[in-house]
């Protein structure tokens, strides 16, 4: 967890690093200018995961609600934003503790943050750039009473995931309030769920480590802008693998100052 914790904010580092070197760069056509806008974001995806030696399948249902802060300057742009999360880890098998359990606890709350950094270059009614992201989630530990004992035991899981995204988007720039986009994205999401048990003087701990089944996503959507300082933003993703679709939504509001 404190690996994927550290690699996570390295990203975040960087691309701040990154946008604030670009917002430097000399122009002598284009003064400098710093846009600032503040919205909420709201992101639920379906997902299917692998685990162990025998690479059992398991789906991850989650979603998230945050608050987000955009800075613009150049045609870039970095997005902050953090806020709470929920993760459906259900079927999971943990074969290793003194008890078997298929892991059937429901979503499990935590906290979620992360970062975005595009470019577009506009040419005439159309634009091509690119956007990377990274999105890191730690669920809050839980505990249960197992059922179907003869004797008191409990359960304590600890969940987490990091999602990695990164690739070009095309982009239409005919209409003056209506810009819809594609997409299409390398997308990795791995993670780990720790079960601990306890059953009278009986201990163990299971740790899975999982990943996404599929790696290329493609997205569309839209941005819509009412005023010039008040906007929605819709996109939908699908990411194939062989037997399933995995699927995601996402909806912004951005205020602008």
């Amino acid at each position: 967890m404190k690996k994927n914790l550290a690699f996570s904010l390295g990203i975040v580092f960087l691309l701040i690093a990154f946008a604030s070197l670009s917002a430097q760069t000399p122009r002598e056509t284009e003064p400098f200018r710093l846009n600032f806008r503040l919205g909420l974001e709201g992101e639920m995806f379906k997902r299917d995961l692998t685990y162990g030696e025998d690479e059992s399948v398991s789906p991850l249902n989650s979603y998230f609600s945050t608050l987000r802060l955009e800075l613009e300057s150049g045609g870039y742009v970095i997005s902050l934003f953090g806020g709470f999360a929920s993760s459906n880890f259900n079927t999971l098998v943990f074969r290793g503790l003194p008890f078997s359990i298929e892991f059937e606890g429901g979503g499990l709350s935590g906290v979620v943050f992360g970062a975005e950094l595009s470019k577009v270059f506009l040419f005439n009614s159309f634009g091509v750039g690119g956007q990377v992201r990274v999105i890191s989630y730690s669920g809050n530990e839980k505990k249960w009473a197992i059922p179907e004992l003869a004797v008191e035991g409990e359960l304590k899981s600890k969940p987490s995931w990091q999602q990695f995204s990164i690739g070009p988007v095309l982009v239409y720039n005919k209409y003056e309030n209506f810009i819809p986009f594609a997409a299409i994205q390398y997308n990795r999401l791995s993670g780990e769920f720790s079960l601990r048990e306890l059953v009278e003087n009986l201990t163990g701990e299971e740790k899975k480590e999982v990943k996404g089944r599929g790696a290329v996503s493609f997205s569309l959507g839209a941005n819509f802008l009412f005023t010039s300082r008040f906007g929605l933003r819709g996109e939908a993703s699908i990411l194939p693998h062989k037997g399933a679709t995995d699927w995601s939504l996402n909806v912004r509001a951005l205020f602008s100052f």
